[in-house]
């Protein structure tokens, strides 16, 4: 057998080549950071605890197909992310869901804190979109409206409810705005449609009250406590006789001091109560 022969090399062509093996290195370290290692070999060890520094990347460039699959065949979860300050999980698209959650028989998707000032569930649209939509229904959900906190949809029959809210003993829905309408109901079928229900007593404060008409007297100052504009109207109903024929005859608006003052048609024989309510 035939043995190769090597030419011997000499002390200063091993030192340059072993230092440009280290340059190499350091060159390869400072362009990217250090691969991550979860067991010995860098592999990520299954039914262990895995540490890391740096993110764990794992990217499809060939097909559509998921990236990353993770099954549960029993009552586990199949993916728990979990984080001391940050966000747990994270999910993140440019044209698609960011996160799905689907469920055969349970909860799709379920948000819940132990926090005194913060939501279980939040919904944030950066391009004055809608924040949360709820959608029952077969067919695919239609579009959302714009500038919308919370959009609810039902689309059954006459006993589906888009929005449904429920309080044992304070307020099922509460509504508040600073400068506008709390609350503002309407239907597709303005001349057929019922606008607003009510099923039980309504109350109404500042709007709608009971002034007393002393005996003797003929007319009461009523200050309800809202702003009176020229488009307001007050309906006034005596609650009791206040003699013969006598019965409200006017009600006279003051917008300036945002008052009105109901007259009798003559002085009351009696002290007697007028109901009134303000609309508009």
């Amino acid at each position: 057998m035939a043995l190769d022969t090597v030419t011997p090399r000499s002390r200063r062509a091993l030192l340059t080549a072993g230092l440009g093996g280290v340059a190499a290195t350091i060159a390869a370290a400072l362009g990217r950071p250090a691969p991550v290692r979860a067991g010995l070999d860098g592999d990520v060890v299954l039914a262990g605890t895995n540490t890391a520094i740096y993110p764990t990347e794992i990217e499809n460039t060939t097909n559509g197909y998921d990236v990353l699959y993770c099954y549960n065949s029993l009552w586990g979860t199949g993916v728990w992310g979990r984080s001391g300050s940050g966000v747990g999980v994270y999910g993140e698209s440019d044209s698609h869901l960011g996160v799905e959650g689907a469920s055969a028989s349970a909860i799709g998707v379920y948000g819940h804190n132990s926090a005194t000032d913060q939501p279980a569930v939040r919904g944030w649209a950066l391009g004055w979109a809608t924040g949360a939509y709820g959608y029952s229904g077969t067919a695919d959900p239609p579009a959302t409206p714009a500038k919308t906190g919370v959009y609810g949809y039902a689309a059954q029959d006459s006993t589906a409810k888009g929005v449904y809210g429920r309080s044992t003993a304070g307020r099922g829905v509460f509504g508040y705005a600073t400068s506008g309408t709390a609350g503002y109901f309407t239907t597709g079928a303005p001349t057929s449609g019922t606008a607003l229900r009510a099923v039980g007593r309504v109350h109404f404060d500042h709007c709608a009250g009971v002034a007393t008409i002393s005996a003797g007297t003929k007319s009461v100052l009523v200050s309800p406590g809202i702003d009176l504009t020229a488009g307001s109207a007050v309906v006034a109903t005596l609650m009791g006789s206040a003699g013969g024929t006598t019965t409200v005859h006017r009600v006279a608006l003051d917008t300036v001091a945002d008052t009105f003052r109901i007259y009798l048609t003559a002085s009351s024989t009696a002290t007697v109560k007028v109901a009134w309510h303000v609309f508009g």
